[in-house]
């Protein structure tokens, strides 16, 4: 039987995993497009989402367990710089194995893995914006029954409320500057 607390963890993490999936699909439908037999793009598809929904996942729980903050780039970022590239590692190992019928490793692998972090940071930025516009839509619908929905939605209110307050002490500054300098 499934805990409550590891069934809320992954009705929580259910935008991340939407995210990996979607570059699942994304990956798989570019394959059949560029002509691969349909073996080979399933496989490229699954070789990616499968990766990105665990570490997608895992990232949710640091968020939902209070160990990353939401909506901050920087830790994202940090995340995804190891995450990123060892799910590409694992695309790379699978589509290895479709096309010549054993897994191995890419070409030099250090420098693989070197490039890809390098990458991450445009992932990080689009999964972090993916995830929040997902989770906007998610979170609020199961917020009465899971304490994590509930919590990260606090933690944006919070935020924007820091957001609004800095923005109208900025106003009030400005509009002092103005009224000194007229």
């Amino acid at each position: 039987m499934i805990s409550p607390k590891v069934r809320q963890l992954a009705e929580f993490g259910l935008p991340a995993s939407a995210v990996g999936v979607a570059a699942g699909l994304i990956a798989g439908g570019l394959g059949a497009a560029a002509s691969q037999p349909i073996g080979w793009a399933i496989i490229t598809g699954l070789g990616l989402a499968v990766p990105l929904v665990a570490f997608g996942v895992g990232y949710a729980v640091l968020i939902a367990l209070g160990k990353a903050p939401a909506g901050v780039f920087a830790p994202a970022a940090a995340y995804w710089a190891i995450g990123f590239p060892l799910a590409l590692l694992v695309h790379a190992i699978a589509t290895e194995w479709a096309v010549t019928g054993t897994p191995g490793l890419p070409p030099e692998p250090l420098q693989f893995l070197a490039f890809r972090a390098l990458l991450s940071m445009g992932f990080a930025i689009g999964f972090l914006w993916m995830h929040e516009q997902l989770g906007r839509l998610w979170w609020p619908r199961i917020m009465d029954h899971n304490k994590y929905a509930h919590n990260t939605i606090e933690q944006y209110v919070h935020l924007a409320e820091s957001m609004q307050a800095r923005k109208e002490a900025v106003a009030r500054a400005r509009k002092k500057r103005k009224a000194r300098a007229a």
